[in-house]
């Protein structure tokens, strides 16, 4: 199907589910035509609807300040065969600036009209827009929209649209450049400006300018050249590339469906095995087209299932500091729309807008919540979740972008099982407890942050303390549990500290000589050593964890994943005294138990 077909189609599917909103972002003004063309032959043809279109027109010369009106939107005035009644207001001429909120309103309100299209929204001034929003707004928010015409409004970015359209709009976006047409723009800008930059250097602001439209990377341009004025952009480097995620941010948060996540650092101190097969990947994506050449495939991703806290928001931020890409989530209930189709849509533009911001990371966080139900064991009333779901396995199955997926699940059941198969996802892992041996790593990873090194001659003491409690009243951490006691032990440290501070200055008083006292009575590092592993130990002890009676569920959920085919995170760490893995063999011993007494 021709874009511009696809383009008409999604429109009036938008407005026949019930929004009358709609927002054409579009590079070059041509691209309008032939889609208005189509919708008006194909679904507002006057002589089968008597409903016509009509155009409207910011006036751009002084002389004609204002807004024209004419009847039809371009070809519309072949077939438009109603007549125009006498005085009819703003159907031809100019009308003044004061007119443009009213006459909207006069046109949304008038039955015989299919359509109304609102020309250039980033052209109208302020004063303009102050009365017209309000308008907008009164007309998309009405509850019968099928009695009220289709409101399209062009745009040349979206950033020039005010927040409170967003809630009452469907947005649709014209094509954007690809990574080569993308490449001739910067160097067009570059030699236009007179701006010098390394070939390295070029590649860099390309990649990060995937997603954007040709205008939005020249306006860019400007801004930098008038934020740093540096002949020499690889100067500026640095700064020129913060500019644009900062303005990606922005393009994004205007959607509402993807969120850029900026990730300078992230360490994670377990799952090893996951960890090798992401380097493995990164290896091929750092040269993709040289390992293409060689048989190799696009990288597409990997599933991540694992009981909350236990490292997998925590690797998405790893891989995107370890593959130098940037991070962009993905939260499923943000796809979830109002309308019929609404949820299709927003998961098909997600999926396109990450595919145009390749090559970068597209973490989907929790993906279960989209896809659960989708099974079709419960057929009632979850058909647009299989719509969802075919949709989204043909676009993983097809996918040949640089867009890596790192998908996030506290569950898989009630999940189809189409996900796990080959070819959807290259591989899908699960995180286990963490093992003594990884609970120790990170407790050691989260002693040795910033403004903690001073406790190092005492940390093995402190680790030791917390791991033997643990053991003898058989109370477990997670990763997110292991950081949060460190931190909680930090705080109660500082506070307790500022505490004794404060009662010994009072006690000696405000003399310069007293608070000399005072420092060599009580010196923090000092203190932090002597009772951090007392204070850690009290910490775990008043922690919510998990703990034997918990052996059973933890059981389940690893039966689960590895009847699905899930590889451990973990596989091949070596580690004695796994204690979860112990559940798993007791249950089994009381199951053989069971039989014996049964068949006895």
């Amino acid at each position: 199907m021709h874009a511009a077909e696809e383009i008409a189609q999604e429109i009036y599917q938008v407005y026949s589910s019930g929004r009358n909103g709609i927002v054409l972002e579009l590079e070059r003004r041509q691209e309008l035509e032939p889609v208005v063309r189509i919708l008006q032959s194909a679904y507002f043809d006057n002589r089968k609807t008597g409903r016509a279109g009509v155009d409207i027109h910011y006036g751009l010369k002084k002389e004609r300040a204002g807004i024209s009106f004419a009847p039809a939107c371009y070809q519309i005035t072949r077939i438009c065969n109603r007549k125009l009644e006498d005085g009819e207001a703003g159907m031809e001429g100019v009308l003044p600036d004061s007119s443009l909120a009213a006459a909207v309103e006069h046109f949304m309100a008038d039955k015989h009209i299919g359509f109304v299209i609102l020309h250039d929204f980033q052209l109208i001034d302020a004063r303009q827009k102050a009365k017209l929003v309000p308008a907008l707004l009164q007309a998309l928010g009405k509850q019968n929209v099928r009695e009220m015409p289709l409101l399209l409004i062009t745009v040349d970015g979206r950033a020039h649209l005010p927040e409170e359209l967003f809630p009452y709009i469907h947005l649709i976006e014209g094509r954007k450049p690809g990574t080569v047409e993308m490449k001739e723009q910067v160097s067009s800008l570059l030699s236009q400006k007179g701006l010098l930059a390394s070939e390295n250097f070029q590649r860099e602001i390309v990649s990060y300018l995937r997603g954007f439209h040709c205008f939005e990377a020249a306006y860019l341009f400007e801004r930098a050249q008038l934020l740093y004025g540096a002949e020499a952009f690889d100067e500026d480097k640095k700064r020129i590339l913060e500019l644009i995620s900062s303005e990606k941010v922005k393009l994004l948060e205007k959607d509402r469906l993807l969120e850029w996540k900026m990730v300078k650092h992230a360490d994670i101190a377990n799952m090893q095995a996951v960890k090798k097969y992401l380097k493995e990947s990164g290896l091929i994506m750092g040269s993709l087209d040289d390992a293409m050449e060689n048989g190799v495939e696009v990288p597409k991703g990997i599933l991540i299932m694992g009981l909350p806290g236990t490292g997998k928001s925590l690797f998405a931020q790893y891989a995107a500091s370890v593959l130098k890409l940037p991070l962009i989530r993905l939260e499923m209930g943000r796809m979830m729309g109002g309308h019929v189709g609404d949820s299709e849509r927003n998961l098909r533009n997600a999926q396109k807008q990450a595919e145009e911001m390749a090559p970068c990371i597209l973490w989907i966080d929790e993906i279960e919540k989209g896809f659960s139900g989708a099974d079709g064991k419960n057929r009632d009333g979850n058909d647009y979740l299989q719509r969802m779901t075919g949709g989204f396995l043909t676009w993983l199955q097809e996918k040949k972008s640089s867009c890596y997926i790192i998908a996030t699940a506290n569950s898989i059941q009630g999940m189809p099982p189409e996900f796990f198969r080959q070819g959807r996802f290259d591989r899908c892992f699960y995180t286990a407890m963490p093992s003594e041996t990884e609970v120790r790593n990170i407790l050691n990873v989260h002693l040795q942050k910033p403004g903690r090194q001073h406790v190092k001659p005492v940390i093995k003491e402190a680790v030791d303390g917390v791991i033997q409690l643990a053991a003898a009243e058989k109370r477990f951490m997670t990763g997110a549990d292991a950081g949060a006691l460190v931190s909680n032990a930090f705080r109660r440290l500082y506070l307790d500290y500022a505490g004794q501070a404060q009662d010994m200055q009072m006690e000696h008083g405000e003399a310069a000589g007293a608070g000399n006292a005072c420092a060599e009575k009580l010196n923090k590092e000092a203190y932090d050593c002597v009772h951090l592993a007392e204070v850690m130990k009290k910490e775990f002890g008043e922690m919510k964890v998990f703990s034997e009676t918990n052996g059973e569920q933890i059981a389940a959920y690893t039966r689960l994943a590895e009847k699905s085919g899930f590889v451990n995170a973990s596989a091949g760490e070596k580690d004695s005294e796994d204690v979860f893995r112990r559940y798993d063999d007791r249950l089994a011993h009381f199951i053989m138990q069971l039989q014996e007494h049964v068949q006895g």
